[in-house]
């Protein structure tokens, strides 16, 4: 194994419940110039001693996390900024658990308008999906925001009620198989898709509205990505 922090480093030192606690921390970050500059100085440090060892994504948070706990300061975690993980406990999803799987599509559609308290924002970098209907990043079209392609084929408002599994898009084998979702998956991955699916639309229909020529723009929604089989990666190939 390659060392990565110091023998005698406190991050060493902790618990495995206070490094979840504490230390799992994602922009955005609210921190004086002087701790900040103590995390960094670590940071860059065992930003490439980690990647050594683990050279994938996130390799880079997964060394923010150590320097902060060698230098000893620990993060006041704020959960309620942002859902990503339709399983993950730790992030905002509480703040909409309480509505019913048939209102969770409408209210992701209807987002803009809802006086509702939600987190701020929704990454989106994981796969969501729920009966047919799918949204993933790398299978989005790269020529979305053009006048020719037309908008993405958005759910119906109660698919959180119709559909208590998920169809994985071609090519999963076996073709066809339903996964199963628990109640809360079905809410959530209600939600995602039908967020993420209204609000790319809209920012599409503001493009064209503004780029396209008089009747140019395809403002049609029948772009269904569950049927797409072209994926790229996020460095563009």
């Amino acid at each position: 194994a390659v060392p990565v922090s110091e023998k005698d480093s406190p991050a060493r030192k902790l618990t495995n419940r206070e490094a979840a606690d504490y230390y799992p921390a994602g922009p955005p970050y609210l921190a004086t110039g002087r701790d900040f500059y103590t995390i960094v100085k670590k940071w860059t440090e065992y930003v490439p001693l980690v990647h050594k060892v683990y050279p994938y994504l996130l390799a880079e948070m997964y060394a923010y996390s150590l320097a902060a706990a060698h230098v000893e300061l620990p993060h006041q975690m704020v959960r309620t900024l942002m859902m990503s993980d339709t399983g993950n406990q730790r992030e905002g999803w509480s703040l909409i658990d309480d509505l019913p799987a048939k209102k969770m599509c409408e209210l992701g559609l209807n987002i803009r308008s809802t006086d509702r308290s939600l987190p701020g924002v929704m990454h989106y970098c994981q796969r969501y999906m729920i009966g047919k209907h799918f949204f993933g990043k790398r299978r989005l079209p790269k020529d979305f925001l053009t006048c020719e392609k037309p908008l993405l084929f958005e759910p119906p408002p109660d698919v959180g009620e119709k559909f208590n599994y998920k169809i994985p898009p071609p090519p999963h084998k076996p073709p066809g198989e339903k996964k199963p979702l628990n109640e809360m998956q079905q809410r959530r991955e209600a939600f995602a898709i039908c967020v993420i699916t209204r609000t790319l639309n809209d920012a599409a229909t503001f493009w064209k509205q503004h780029a396209c020529e008089e009747g140019k723009a395809n403002l049609n929604k029948i772009l269904d990505l569950w049927s797409v089989e072209e994926m790229h990666t996020s460095t563009g190939r």
